[in-house]
């Protein structure tokens, strides 16, 4: 059997317990994840957070470990996250793992009326995020804020009724930091750690 590649979540209750990465998956390194964290650290108590394009699950089951309320997991190969939510102590309470494609993930959140305070899209290379574009603010509460990730050198994506208000780059990692208050700056919004 093959060694699998792993991530370890950094703080929280669950500091320092490994998860094992989809085949094919480009994890978020650890310098850049507590980089993101180290900015939205008064913002995760409590939270609300949905984590698209999951992966290994290591950026919401990141926020549960560090007191978010509850997750939501959005990943087609959903096994891997159950896999990971299951190496964890228990308990488990307010995380969900969904199996659906993001667009389909959005369109059913947004029916029920679900809101996050924290959206978090890393979708794979070369993926279609036409239902990010159109739908992502659907599920942002007001005050809220969408994380998009992307590889150094791509462009911001425009997501409809959402605005761009900071970018940050660490290593070969981009988080592009959306609001729906224009006038929104990361070391202004509401809880930003920085």
């Amino acid at each position: 059997m093959k060694n699998r590649p792993s991530v370890r979540i950094i703080a929280g209750r669950w500091k320092g317990r490994r998860l094992v990465v989809p085949d094919g998956a480009r994890p978020t390194s650890d310098r850049a994840r507590e980089a993101l964290f180290s900015i939205l650290q008064k913002r995760i108590p409590g939270a609300k957070v949905l984590d698209l394009y999951a992966g290994s699950g290591a950026v919401g089951l990141e926020a549960v470990s560090r007191g978010a309320a509850r997750a939501t997991l959005v990943e087609k190969n959903a096994p891997v996250v159950r896999e990971n939510l299951a190496r964890l102590p228990a308990p488990h309470d307010g995380v969900e793992i969904s199996g659906e494609e993001a667009g389909s993930a959005l369109d059913s959140l947004s029916r029920k009326g679900v809101r996050f305070d924290l959206v978090f899209a890393d979708p794979p290379y070369g993926s279609e995020i036409r239902a990010l574009r159109s739908r992502g603010k659907g599920v942002l509460e007001e005050g809220g804020i969408l994380v998009f990730q992307a590889d150094r050198g791509t462009a911001s994506p425009a997501i409809e009724g959402l605005t761009l208000v900071e970018t940050r780059d660490y290593g070969r990692n981009l988080f592009f930091f959306f609001s729906k208050d224009p006038q929104a700056r990361p070391s202004k919004l509401p809880g930003a750690g920085l």
